[in-house]
């Protein structure tokens, strides 16, 4: 007979889950709740999991398969307005409907019944009555309407918003055309210098130039003296006599006055500078060194600094951010320690070193923008979109002191018009649908306020005519955004030396070497970079300088930061591959395949296949630390169950198709290379560093058990799980386990908690999350475990630990991929009875435990050493450099 069960749709705000829990559990009380929600219920209730973004027909299928065998007898749901949860909802009362308990946000609740129409009417007449105060009152969308027929100029606003959305999507784009350089551009830097009235700033400009020790100066200089009246044109013919004055008798707009003095530069460098800026030592050094290593690189930015005590307006590290606030969407970020060369928007317009052929192929700076702001961003994003390039030079510093000449001559509301007018004039001539909404959408937010800001108001008003009268960019996607959106940060490292280059895309980093995979990509780096240069470009979870560590083994590292989300979409793709597919990191894979031109792309752990295709020219790697269709199938023998049974599919049609589009594939084992269908795989085993890894003279606590095995990797808490149910409780009583589990150990816990649950609260159980140096831990303990259950790939931790010379007690999985002996260099046990005879056993036997020990350790000097893998690994780059066929 079916097991009757009840199920809870977790289809409300958060403060009426736990009381829609209670109540469904005083119904039926004898009978288990299920709860079928998008984040974790309390433990005590099994947990049905829902995703938002997934299709209504995926999530029925996993709630199906969760009850199958089972009878429901009630499901209930929750009606609140205004809450987004129709699809969850539909979901029980499409499969359940006579068991359907519908209840309010009250939680007063009926089912469908005939005996229930009087409650449904009261309900649906008590619903409707609100619905139709809540909008026969202010703020209501019918109220809204009928104020505003009742006030005609009200429709102004929302006709002018729809009318810049339309004229956007049916406005022609042709992009403007480049214009043909035919001029020959000597070697070196052109100074631009607008100034109007500047004469003290200009002074102070120049002689601090001179006096700035490792400061050189440029070959051309141009004063672009902007209708001044107090003789600046007469004083630097006098004082500067080698300095190029262009003289405008009536003040001109940023961009016209900096125009007139680039259409006279000679040099293959433009530098546009303002005149209240303090250089540094070594500024245009600084500026000019990203254009040795970037051969399309359209502009570099200086970083600028504020007096002391006064906040710092502006960086030069200038982002993109999306939001849906009203605030500006361009802002600079803060740059860290050690970050120089990332990627920016645009370069401030007085502080940027240009490219002249290609500042001038582009037609200058945008004159339709007056009297200032926005210019530079509109230059910065039409190269952008020729595939030129713009970074931030952060060595390249200089003092703003911001005596703004532009305040002195406008009132704040005209400049405040300004930054709204000619924002929206660069989004309607950006050739970007989403920079266009977007800007459109700001505006009109800021001028449907309660006060409507004024600038904002008027910008909308003409808003439709921009995108029919703006000049175009080139046509092209919006990547440059998620480039430049504070996700992405550059770190320069080892200078690059005449050695090939690899670039090692990574969904982690390599070091610290919390994980196994850390520890195998860390080391053949080390490795690696005897014979070639490395570029590492690697997901992070928060933005922060690398450690020294790897940037001794790289000559660039670019960090991406990864937003975690759990609303992933249904998709022929496993999980795990969305979650690494991001527009920030493919957006930095292509500038940084543009700017170092790799001979070979390694991509560390199979769901970084996705990003193969994209890799071309260059050779490509996957490196397969586990098959992953294998360890889901064997998941799948172990439990099944919908979802890994939904993603076990997913993953064979993947990682097929991965080892098919790579030109090579690299497996931990021979027996790995056997499971890929592709002949192009190479066995590169994993290793110990035995210079690290060594015996302790002092002896262990002779009954210490260690397990190693971070909490992220599903099959180390399942091994754990099987250890402490099977195993653990026939020797606790004379035996201490020391757990480390990894960072955010807890989280994945929760995680996996509908798939296995673990009791750690015993007295004998000492747990550990992240643990920099695992060393101590192997000192201290006498017997490590590997008990796992399931595994892809070779374990790293029984290398660590047989080069620790330590005794091992291992499943037939836990040594998976790895040529070791019963009895000889381990002990191999399967059920938990074995294993805790085997570690009672070496408890009780200590001479048999050092036996086993320095087998143990002879074997892996003998196998496992890095420097001997390593060598098997620059073989295979050797091969994959030279024109033969490698399989």
């Amino acid at each position: 007979m079916a097991e009757p069960i009840k199920l809870a749709f977790a289809s409300g705000s958060d403060d009426l889950i736990p009381t829609l829990l209670d109540k469904m559990g005083g119904l039926y009380p004898d009978l288990p709740l299920h709860v079928i929600s998008e984040f974790p219920p309390p433990p005590q209730y099994p947990w049905i999991r829902w995703f938002p973004a997934k299709t209504l027909a995926d999530n029925t299928a996993r709630i199906d398969a969760a009850v199958q065998g089972k009878q429901v007898v009630l499901a209930g749901i929750i009606l609140q307005p205004r809450m987004p949860f129709w699809s969850m909802r539909w979901a029980a009362a499409r499969r359940w409907p006579w068991q359907l308990i519908v209840f309010n946000e009250n939680l007063d609740h009926f089912m469908l019944r005939p005996r229930s129409l009087p409650v449904i009417a009261r309900h649906f007449y008590w619903r409707a009555r609100n619905f139709v105060r809540w909008e026969t009152r202010p703020g209501g969308t019918l109220y809204t309407f009928l104020w505003r027929l009742a006030h005609p100029w009200a429709f102004r606003r929302p006709l002018a918003y729809r009318l810049a959305l339309w004229s956007g999507r049916l406005a022609p784009r042709p992009p403007a055309p480049l214009l043909e350089q035919t001029e020959t551009l000597q070697q070196g830097i052109t100074v631009v210098i607008p100034s109007r009235n500047g004469r003290p700033l200009l002074a102070r400009l120049l002689q601090n130039i001179k006096l700035v020790p490792g400061t050189y100066f440029p070959a051309q200089w141009i004063v672009v003296d902007n209708g001044s009246t107090d003789g600046t044109a007469d004083w630097l013919r006098r004082e500067y006599p080698h300095i190029e004055v262009e003289h405008s008798e009536h003040p001109l707009s940023f961009a016209a006055a900096v125009n007139r003095g680039i259409r006279k530069a000679r040099h293959s460098r433009t530098c546009l500078l303002n005149n209240d800026m303090v250089l540094e030592p070594n500024f245009f050094t600084e500026l000019e060194k990203p254009f040795h290593s970037n051969p399309d690189l359209f502009a570099a930015t200086a970083q600028i600094f504020f007096p002391e005590h006064t906040r710092r307006e502006e960086t030069g590290k200038a982002m993109y951010h999306r939001n849906n606030t009203g605030q500006f969407p361009l802002w600079c970020e803060t740059p860290l320690d050690g970050e120089d060369g990332t990627w920016v928007l645009y370069g401030s317009g007085g502080c940027t070193l240009y490219d002249t052929a290609k500042l001038k192929s582009l037609g200058g700076i945008g004159e339709q923008y007056t009297p200032a702001y926005v210019e530079d961003l509109d230059i910065g994003w039409r190269a952008w979109r020729q595939g030129w390039p713009t970074v931030f030079a952060a060595n390249a510093k200089l003092l703003h002191l911001h005596r703004s000449t532009t305040t002195r001559y406008f009132t704040p509301e005209d400049l405040a018009n300004a930054l709204e007018r000619n924002y929206l004039q660069f989004a309607a001539g950006s050739n970007s649908q989403q920079i266009w909404r977007e800007a459109i959408a700001r505006v009109n937010l800021l001028a449907a306020k309660q006060v409507p800001e004024k600038p904002a108001e008027n910008a909308l008003k003409s808003a439709w005519l921009e995108p029919f009268r703006q000049p175009q960019a080139a046509s092209g996607d919006d990547s440059p955004l998620a480039l430049c959106s504070g996700a992405v940060a550059v770190f320069p490292c080892a200078p690059a030396a005449g050695k090939p280059t690899i670039l090692i895309a990574a969904p982690y980093l390599p070091f610290p070497l919390s994980h196994g995979g850390a520890v195998r990509m860390f080391n053949l780096m080390r490795e690696a970079a005897r014979e070639f240069n490395q570029i590492l470009l690697t997901f992070v979870d928060e933005l922060a300088p690398p450690a020294p560590e790897l940037k001794a083994i790289c000559t660039e590292i670019i960090l991406v930061r990864r937003e975690g989300s759990h609303l992933l979409p249904s998709s022929p793709r496993p999980d795990v591959v969305e979650e690494h597919d991001r527009p920030e990191f493919r957006a930095a894979l292509a500038a940084t395949l543009q700017k170092w031109r790799p001979q070979i792309v390694q991509l560390e752990f199979t769901q970084m296949g996705l990003y193969a295709p994209a890799c071309r020219p260059a050779k490509t790697i996957l490196v397969e630390h586990d098959i992953t269709l294998d360890l889901y199938n064997q998941l799948l023998q172990d439990k099944e169950d919908y979802d890994t049974r939904h993603q076990y599919e997913k993953w064979v049609r993947f990682e097929n198709q991965a080892w098919r589009d790579v030109d090579a594939v690299v497996a931990m084992s021979a027996k790995d290379c056997q499971t890929i269908t592709t002949p192009n795989a190479h066995a590169i085993l994993n290793g110990v560093d035995l210079s690290r890894f060594t015996p302790s003279t002092v002896e262990p606590e002779p009954n210490r058990i260690l397990f190693i095995g971070s909490f992220a990797h599903l099959p180390n808490v399942m091994a754990l799980h099987f250890f402490l149910k099977d195993a653990w409780p026939m020797i606790r009583h004379k035996a201490t386990l020391h757990v480390i589990a990894g960072q955010r150990h807890e989280y994945f816990l929760a995680r996996y908690q509908d798939r296995v649950q673990l009791d750690l609260n015993d007295p004998n159980i000492q747990l550990d999350g992240f643990v920099s140096d695992v060393r101590q831990a192997y000192f201290q303990a006498a017997i490590i475990i590997a008990p796992l259950v399931a595994s892809a790939g070779t374990n790293i931790k029984i290398m660590e630990a047989m080069a620790m010379r330590k005794a091992i007690v291992s499943t037939p999985a836990g040594i998976n991929g790895l040529t070791l002996t019963h009895n000889k260099e381990l002990l191999i046990a399967s059920t938990g009875a074995e294993i805790a005879q085997a570690i009672e056993r070496l408890i009780d036997n200590p001479s048999e435990r050092k036996t086993l020990e320095a087998a143990a350790r002879l074997a892996a000097e003998q196998n496992y050493g890095w420097d001997q893998i390593g060598l098997t690994q620059a073989a295979l780059y050797r091969r994959l450099l030279s024109t033969e066929k490698i399989h």
